[in-house]
């Protein structure tokens, strides 16, 4: 019984799709170049609209996996900034490499109209510092070249790196970037072209980490397709920040603009964002006890997409222990928008495991066995056979008559098979042997074969000799009376027969 609603469940549900995913392959998406899809995604990224996040990734696979994958990558590592990122202050965090593969990368910021640095730059450079001489093997590159009185941000910070101790050789310097996105690109030409960097991380002010660490993750890989090179691992759990307590944090607006910049894209706005509509559930009715859940939950959009939600859905109502029918409500919300769905599902007693036991124990035969327990086999038998036959049972008296069947056919014990054994050929040899006369042969040629024939009548007559035995036997006399040897016959005299010649 179990499942047989399944097929016409799913094809109900396969026939409720259809208009959606026919429509989906023929919206006008499908027709946008790979940049626009780009700055949507990040568009749809900063509108927190996970549904269009995900269906203009599958937009970007059909035009091309590389770049998929690129995006994809970026999407979860901006998931992780936002959401687990530990914000590190004053001093890089313990576990980052501790060769010369690794490199700081320290942010400008705009120095003073006489060209002095700011406070908060010389906050960024302690940082700097300090994480330095605690990964003294480490490269510090210094960025910014928005010029003041002559001076950029990156010349000032590398002589105040100098000034406190850090030797010139650890130092690069990148002094012609206007922004955090320049920052970002000309950081990376330097560090892929001109050094053996395989690491970096990012040390800034503290309420500026999040959107630096997407930049420079985001362009790590960019650069590196661009380059055809292995992407220089960028580090977000390795920044470091100065705190400035009057600001901790900036706005989605300002990561979402920096990115599109980063990607190359325009920015877009005012896009639509897709409605939830519809919620279509499909999968199995039927259950045995213990089994689990397994529905699929998929929203279905005004934007004609359709998309699992199960993980993301509430299903209450199931329990697997419980036998006969059940109720389960299915919820999922998005974006305000709150969908129910009911369904009932059945759960039953699993009893095919103890119909295979019943079923191979009434192929035994009592004669193939001793005594010894058929009693107990054949009563675990019949209790087996009572609780297939009571629709009552419970899934508890289906295991325990099952272990108990299973235990009773393990203890029988079967009769030990006799081998017919054949003795014909041997009673021939026997018998052949017989015939045979002691005074023709040699007397120890023949003690030799009538070793061998008693030996052969005592196995003929022995009635547990077994086949090796009696083959044996046949062998040994076979061999001994191919071994016999003729006596010799005297000759007579020639004097004595010429005699009786004559007379």
């Amino acid at each position: 019984m179990k499942k047989i609603y399944n097929l016409l469940f799913s094809l109900l549900l396969i026939f409720s799709l259809i208009p959606f995913s026919t429509a989906s392959a023929e919206t006008p998406d499908a027709s946008k170049d790979l940049k626009t899809l780009v700055s949507e995604l990040i568009y749809y990224y900063g509108q927190d609209a996970r549904t269009d996040v995900q269906r203009t990734l599958e937009l970007i696979e059909e035009q091309s996996l590389e770049d998929y994958k690129l995006w994809n990558s970026v999407i979860d590592y901006w998931d992780w900034i936002e959401i687990d990122m530990e914000e590190n202050i004053d001093v890089a965090p313990d576990g980052l490499p501790k060769d010369n593969t690794h490199a700081f990368i320290v942010l400008g910021f705009a120095l003073n109209s006489d060209g002095t640095m700011t406070d908060e730059l010389v906050g960024r450079l302690q940082v700097a510092l300090n994480s330095a001489n605690k990964y003294p093997n480490s490269y510090v590159l210094v960025t910014g070249g928005v010029m003041k009185n002559g001076w950029t941000e990156g010349d000032r910070m590398r002589d105040w790196l100098l000034a406190n101790g850090l030797p010139i050789e650890r130092i690069i310097v990148e002094n012609k970037s206007a922004n955090t996105v320049q920052n970002a690109s000309f950081s990376y030409d330097i560090l892929y072209n001109d050094y053996n960097i395989k690491t970096a991380s990012i040390i800034s002010s503290q309420y500026h980490l999040k959107r630096a660490s997407i930049f420079y993750y985001t362009m790590s890989l960019l650069k590196a397709k661009e380059l055809g090179k292995a992407p220089i691992e960028f580090l977000g759990q390795g920044n470091a920040g100065w705190y400035r307590a009057d600001k901790t944090e900036e706005p989605m607006t300002l990561k979402v603009s920096g990115m599109s910049s980063i990607a190359g894209v325009p920015r877009a706005s005012n896009l639509p964002i897709s409605k939830l509509e519809n919620l279509a559930i499909e999968g199995d009715l039927e259950y045995y006890a213990g089994e689990e859940l397994n529905l699929t939950v998929n929203a279905q959009y005004d934007s004609q997409y359709v998309r699992d939600v199960t993980e993301l859905a509430d299903i209450t109502g199931f329990d697997s222990s419980k036998i006969g029918d059940q109720e389960l409500v299915i919820t999922y919300e998005e974006k305000g928008i709150k969908l129910t769905e009911n369904i009932v599902v059945s759960v039953e007693v699993n009893k095919s495991a103890l119909e295979k036991a019943v079923a191979d124990a009434e192929k035994k035969v009592k004669s193939d066995y001793t005594g010894q327990n058929w009693k107990d086999f054949s009563t675990a038998l019949s209790l087996a056979k009572q609780v297939l036959g009571n629709n009552e049972a419970t899934q508890e008296e289906v295991d325990a008559a099952l272990h108990s069947l299973m235990k009773a056919t393990e203890n029988l014990v079967k009769k030990p098979v006799v081998v017919e054994v054949d003795k014909s050929a041997l009673e021939n040899a026997v018998t052949d042997a017989n015939k045979k006369q002691a005074s023709k042969y040699t007397a120890a040629s023949w003690t030799a074969f009538k070793k061998a024939l008693a030996s052969a009548k005592a196995v003929l007559a022995n009635p547990t000799s077994s086949q090796a035995e009696v083959d044996t036997a046949i062998n040994d006399l076979n061999v001994a009376s191919s071994k016999l040897v003729f006596a010799t016959v005297p000759k007579p005299h020639r004097e004595r027969i010429s005699h009786q010649i004559q007379q």
